[in-house]
């Protein structure tokens, strides 16, 4: 993988966000144009498309995760379609739409870095446009790729910007470090880590996990290259290793976690998937419970996501009952 490969239909962005404001530029979005999008998202979405000068219009998804309904809005020039923790979304409605409406389909994909549906085609490339999170899947400090089908689109897309020259730094080294020898000693070193930083975390601000700031949908995205050190370290990953591993997991949570104890979002893990982690449903008591049972996995529990503003009042009640066994 190397910076001047900017010929082909990928681009490499620091940031996911990044690679969405690519794609909604190369789509056209305008100001004053509205982009549809899940109201079950997180505000880095929103904040891509306040970028562009675009108004976020939302459908709502089932408990299933699926879209309730595709609402029409006027000026709708893109949608953006979500593959939640990388799981297929079925985008024949999407495309349906987008024909209909004349509107670009982005495939979110943030969460699906090595998933595939269930014809081994894989997420983030079954749109016009799908951008993909790497770094959500790997432990590195950069990382996303805008994928482009279309090949209209491709001819007004960017060069790839050359990645900057810099270390992982001492965070991602260090964490490189207490994994290979969590390995040799089987002990959860890093997660006893994770839970040591967040208390002192809580400490200083009240909260375990870092807080958005309250602009945070209104946040301008620069556009920027990821550093070649964490593209060096995506170019040695052992796909099939990390396949594997992430399904075993899975398989072994879906066994600790019984249906009398939480809710899980999907009834079985498909073929091809390759799972961010295990999303449940559930109250405060049942994330600790299921916490307590899967920590021995070197795993935790997170909420997802951290909802935009203008959704979280009227949110539906499966909305703040989601969370996630976090599998990086």
């Amino acid at each position: 993988m190397t910076s001047n490969a900017s010929a082909d239909q990928h681009r490499y962005y620091a940031f996911a966000r990044q690679a969405l404001v690519e794609a909604l530029t190369i789509a056209g979005v305008k100001n004053g144009d509205s982009v549809l999008i899940p109201a079950l998202i997180c505000k880095d979405v929103v904040a891509a498309i306040h970028t562009v000068g675009a108004t976020p219009s939302f459908y709502n998804v089932t408990e299933a995760l699926s879209p309730v309904n595709l609402p029409s809005y006027p000026r709708t020039t893109a949608v953006i379609a979500v593959n939640y923790f990388g799981f297929a979304q079925d985008l024949d409605v999407f495309k349906t739409f987008c024909s209909e409406a004349g509107a670009t389909l982005i495939e979110d994909n943030a969460h699906g870095y090595l998933s595939a549906d269930n014809t081994g085609a894989l997420l983030g490339t079954r749109a016009s446009m799908g951008i993909t999170s790497i770094r959500k899947t790997i432990r590195i400090p950069d990382g996303a790729q805008l994928s482009i089908s279309d090949s209209g689109l491709l001819k007004l897309a960017p060069a790839q910007l050359p990645f900057r020259h810099q270390n992982l730094g001492p965070r991602f080294t260090l964490q490189a470090i207490i994994l290979n020898v969590q390995k040799i000693v089987r002990l959860p070193l890093l997660r006893w880590s994770q839970v040591a930083t967040r208390k002192l975390r809580r400490i200083s601000t009240g909260a375990t996990l870092p807080i958005s700031p309250p602009n945070a949908e209104f946040e301008k995205i620069v556009v920027s290259a990821p550093r070649d050190s964490s593209m060096r370290r995506v170019a040695r990953l052992n796909i099939d290793k990390e396949i594997k591993r992430r399904r075993l997991l899975y398989n072994t949570i879906s066994e600790l976690v019984t249906d009398d104890l939480a809710t899980r979002v999907f009834d079985s893990l498909p073929e091809h998937c390759s799972p961010y982690g295990f999303p449940f449903y559930g109250d405060l008591l049942t994330a600790r419970l299921v916490d307590e049972k899967v920590r021995h996995l070197g795993v935790e529990v997170i909420s997802w996501p951290d909802l935009p503003e203008s959704v979280s009042t009227n949110a539906p009640d499966h909305y703040k009952r989601l969370w996630l066994v976090n599998f990086l």
